[in-house]
């Protein structure tokens, strides 16, 4: 477990440091086209989102690498729980022996079902593929589609335009479709 998330600890630092080495190049070449007397608009727009598709890759996998340190995190935490029950049990077991038989059957009980609880408790958390998808699925997303029109009328029409731009025009209806069920 703590082998796995060194993993994505370097991960993370990789990631970073491809960010701010990327960045750095990208916004130096787009200083030198600004910089120009007579800039380039075609060209200084063909820079600014070589940047940001540049920086896709490295943040998406800095902000998967946090993901999965937290996860590791609680399941090192969960594990380290379940091991000191364990420990108190043994320390508590001889004395509750001693006591009553009864009481250490309970102790046992309560023991085994605290061992036997799903370390996935801690993650069950929805997986999701991307910031976007995490974005979309929030409480105040939702909350903020309920309540302002005119946002979610914005969010839908550019849904709606995605899909069909990335669709065939036969396949296109179909999403538009489930996505207006939604509203």
């Amino acid at each position: 477990m703590a082998r796995s998330m060194w993993v994505w600890v370097f991960g993370l630092l990789c990631a970073l440091g491809a960010a701010w080495y990327v960045g750095a190049q990208r916004i130096e070449i787009l200083t030198g086209s600004l910089s120009d007397p007579d800039p380039k608009w075609g060209m200084v727009l063909m820079h600014f989102l070589l940047a940001i598709v540049s920086l896709g890759a490295p943040l998406w996998f800095a902000w998967l690498s946090t993901k999965q340190i937290g996860q590791r995190f609680k399941l090192a935490e969960d594990y380290g729980f379940k091991a000191s029950v364990a420990k108190a049990y043994e320390g508590y077991r001889k004395e509750a022996a001693r006591i009553d038989e009864k009481l250490e059957a309970r102790l046992f009980e309560s023991a085994l079902s605290r061992v036997e609880e799903a370390p996935l408790r801690f993650v069950d958390d929805p997986s999701h593929g991307t910031p976007w998808h995490e974005l979309a699925d929030s409480s105040d997303f939702k909350e903020a589609l309920k309540n302002i029109p005119e946002f979610r009328d914005k969010v839908f029409k550019l849904v709606n335009s995605t899909i069909n731009r990335s669709r065939p025009s036969s396949k296109g209806k179909d999403e538009e479709e489930a996505v207006q069920q939604v509203q």
